[in-house]
């Protein structure tokens, strides 16, 4: 192994050094072909024919650098974006390893005595805490400028449907300023309000897809509220799915920059949001279970422990 990486090694090297001097043999030839023909020029047509010569030729070699540059600035923003994204995305995985670290740790210090069976099993806290890790990868980034007006904010939202009314809620959710989304104020007096959301569109779905809006002011996107698009301007709506592909809730991603989200970019927010979906999947379905146990909880229902397997 250690000889075919030398020898890698050493071809790289001299694949760089070969093109090197092609480089400088190609413009070396150029150069000495340009005198020639600058002297036959002047031989020719004299000072005025030089001129137009040098006129054109100096046009043509500053669109060639120009062009050439504007490929390099190009290549450069698109390397850039790519590491942007994926460090984005090694840091989604760091934020939900800490989580499950935090989790191990709630479990280790539960007092069997007086068994808070949330740390065991599941909580809207648990909800809170994948959407606030969610919110942090966005934030830590792709939220960060040095100057304000460059800065993008955003907001993560965990959508799904009440168990006490049935109707569209937010039970958890992420922002800058830490408050709960303006929405659920209104919802108190309008059950329905997430009635025509992108979320409940998902839910009529037969097959839920995720679903990207580039622009909130350029495609169909219904406010909840007035003004709501002068915050709300690219989001993304991811679904929670179960193993049986059963509809959840869905995972809600808002920014204040038109075109943030891109449909071309679909494959790459897949595998960023699947990273918190999946999680929250077993969260809520854990909570469904304790929430249908609550309905049959009597006589009839015992605790079967396991047994010891070691």
């Amino acid at each position: 192994m250690r000889r075919i990486l030398l020898w890698y090694n050493s071809s790289r090297e001299g694949t760089r050094l070969f093109l090197g001097s092609l480089a400088a043999a190609i413009v070396f030839y150029f150069t000495a072909l340009l005198s020639v023909w600058i002297g036959a020029t002047l031989a020719v047509g004299g000072r005025w024919l030089l001129g137009l010569h040098a006129v054109v030729l100096i046009f043509f070699l500053t669109l060639v650098v120009l062009v050439s540059r504007s490929l390099a600035v190009l290549r450069s923003e698109q390397r850039r974006t790519l590491e942007e994204r994926r460090d984005a995305l090694m840091l989604a995985y760091t934020h939900m390893d800490r989580l499950e670290s935090s989790l191990l740790r709630d479990v280790k210090t539960s007092n069997v005595t007086h068994l808070d069976l949330d740390r065991l099993v599941t909580s809207v806290m648990l909800m809170q805490r994948i959407v606030d890790a969610s919110y942090n990868t966005f934030e830590g980034a792709f939220g960060r400028a040095s100057a304000p007006e460059k800065r993008i904010d955003f907001e993560v939202t965990f959508m799904t449907k009440s168990y006490q009314d049935g109707k569209i809620t937010i039970p958890a959710s992420a922002n800058r300023e830490g408050r709960s989304p303006r929405s659920m104020v209104l919802r108190a007096s309008r059950l329905n309000i997430y009635d025509n959301s992108v979320t409940a569109t998902i839910y009529r779905e037969e097959r839920p897809v995720i679903h990207i809006i580039e622009d909130t002011a350029a495609e169909r996107y219904e406010e909840l509220y007035a003004g709501q698009k002068d915050r709300i301007k690219s989001s993304i709506v991811f679904p929670v799915l179960s193993d049986s592909n059963e509809l959840l809730g869905a995972l809600v991603v808002h920014c204040d920059r038109a075109a943030f989200f891109r449909g071309a970019d679909q494959p790459y927010w897949s595998d960023m949001l699947a990273v918190f979906a999946k999680r929250l999947a077993v969260a809520k379905a854990r909570m469904d279970v304790i929430f249908a146990l609550r309905e049959h909880v009597g006589p009839q229902i015992t605790l079967a422990l396991p047994a010891s397997p070691f």
